[in-house]
């Protein structure tokens, strides 16, 4: 099995390690397969008893770990706390100037997509919901930060948006370069900034959100 499908491995490793768990419980497979037919009992039961461990953590929380270290850097989102890696700039839909100033003494949540990104839209829910939650806090920014690219209309990002029945503030970042310079690879990527302004958090929506309510928990 593991021969059969060496190429196919070798391709995923090629752009990331995206297939090393799959590579993992095939060894374990083979090492279970060998260790029934050859050991002794009850030690021939310990490789299979461990594959067994590792399928169930990567069914439950495992293989969002392993997702999230593949997409963000980290396997729970949580970052030792950094500066912002580049001055932020974005207009709202009234040409506002938002820049990293009216992030002062805030806990800031900005997600990044882009108006061809499907996921980023599979995701909003958890934005709109996160925004709902704080909307009346002052102590609590959120913005759907966009990506201006070449085929975009004007005021697209911001129709697209209104015209799915969301609310959360969205921004055109001034810089198309801006999510480079965070450190964004793929999209939806989420970042926290606490009250100091200092990044905690870059990963997902989900992650992102509980990491809000851990900050405002810790400040009250």
């Amino acid at each position: 099995m593991f021969l059969m499908q060496s190429y196919t491995i070798y391709l995923c490793f090629v752009e990331s390690l995206f297939s090393l768990p799959f590579l993992l419980i095939y060894c374990l497979g083979i090492i279970s397969a060998f260790s029934y037919l050859k050991l002794k009992r009850p030690t021939n039961i310990l490789p299979f008893s461990l594959s067994c461990l590792l399928l169930v953590f990567m069914s439950f929380q495992g293989w969002d770990y392993w997702l999230n270290k593949i997409n963000f850097g980290t396997f729970t989102g949580r970052v030792a706390a950094y500066n912002l890696p580049a001055k932020f700039e974005s207009f709202d839909e009234q040409k506002n100037l938002i820049t990293e100033n009216d992030f002062q003494n805030k806990i800031v949540l900005l997600d990044f997509w882009h108006t061809r990104c499907g996921v980023c839209f599979q995701k909003f829910p958890q934005v709109q919901a996160a925004d709902d939650k704080y909307k009346n806090d002052s102590s609590v920014a959120i913005f759907a930060v966009d990506k201006p690219i070449e085929e975009d209309k004007p005021n697209q990002a911001f129709e697209m948006i209104k015209e799915r029945g969301y609310s959360f503030h969205v921004v055109i970042a001034k810089d198309e370069d801006l999510p480079e310079k965070f450190g964004v690879k793929g999209y939806p990527t989420t970042f926290v900034i606490d009250r100091n302004g200092m990044i905690v958090y870059k990963g997902d929506i989900a992650g992102a959100v509980k990491m809000v309510d851990e900050l405002k928990s810790n400040s009250r």
